[in-house]
């Protein structure tokens, strides 16, 4: 059980009622008004912290022109799923093709893949080389396309302290995979099983991820302006009563001028009223 609020001594569980045993005062409504306002202080500085990050996530989209073209330059690079992929020839156990490969090439005839023959293909030494960095590369890029989304995701913390540091280790590690990706598909081997001619998505890719990395790279330069929004603590501005407390201000004369600020916050309150209703 909790304390009495008036002579602090311990109350039991039996203790139930209104008034306290040991000193009689009524626990319920003793000293209330001060304690309705550290309740106050207390949810007015969680609204603040909380405050801080909403105005720092706004920045971080809409904080500055480049913030909002960081919107659409960190989602382009997906576009480049929608042009031709490779162009050359693919025969089973791969989807039989010959021409542009695209993305929609693989799930239009996704059935006639055969996985097995592809994970057979691994056990020969002819095709091993050629059909490892086939997948290595289709898989890096299948994981930079999900980084990408959550890349998004962290835009959000971009504004933060750590956000710069953030933002730049995705970029690079895209830029990476891309360009990984890229290298290992002109660079397999001559096999019996496909023949890549050359790959025009993987670059256009690769240079989509560069413009959003420079995006990035101009907004870090310029920098981004937090405007946070004006927060109290018992009427005072929030930034004003952190300067009282470091100057060691006593709780008795911050509270005293909490009631004189709200006091004065209540008759502007009224004044403007009076002059709407007039």
């Amino acid at each position: 059980m909790a304390n009495c609020p008036k002579c602090g001594k311990h109350l039991k569980f039996t203790d139930w009622k209104q008034h306290c045993p040991h000193c009689g005062g009524n626990i319920v409504i003793y000293d209330i008004q001060e304690r309705l306002m550290r309740d106050a202080d207390i949810a007015e500085l969680e609204y603040y912290h909380f405050q801080k990050k909403i105005d720092r996530m706004k920045a971080a989209f809409a904080g500055s022109k480049l913030a909002i073209v960081r919107i659409f330059t960190s989602f382009i690079p997906l576009l480049a799923v929608l042009i031709p992929w490779v162009k050359g020839s693919f025969s089973e156990p791969f989807i039989e093709c010959n021409g542009f490969f695209t993305l929609f090439t693989v799930i239009n005839q996704a059935d006639a893949l055969d996985t097995d023959g592809i994970l057979a293909l691994l056990d020969n030494s002819e095709t091993f080389a050629a059909v490892l960095m086939l997948l290595c590369s289709v898989a890096m890029l299948l994981l930079s396309a999900v980084l990408i989304l959550v890349r998004f995701g962290c835009l959000v913390m971009a504004c933060s302290p750590k956000g710069q540091k953030i933002c730049k280790c995705f970029d690079v590690i895209l830029l990476l995979l891309s360009a990984a990706s890229s290298v290992l598909l002109f660079l397999i081997p001559e096999n019996p099983c496909f023949e890549i001619q050359f790959a025009l998505a993987p670059i256009g890719y690769f240079l989509l991820l560069a413009v959003s990395f420079g995006v990035d790279v101009a907004i870090f330069k310029q920098g981004i302006e937090v405007k946070h929004a004006q927060c109290y603590m018992g009427g005072i501005p929030i930034e004003e009563y952190f300067q009282m407390v470091e100057n060691g201000m006593s709780q008795e004369e911050l509270r005293a001028e909490m009631y004189s600020r709200l006091i004065e916050m209540q008759k502007n309150t009224e004044n403007e009223l009076k002059e709407e209703n007039k």
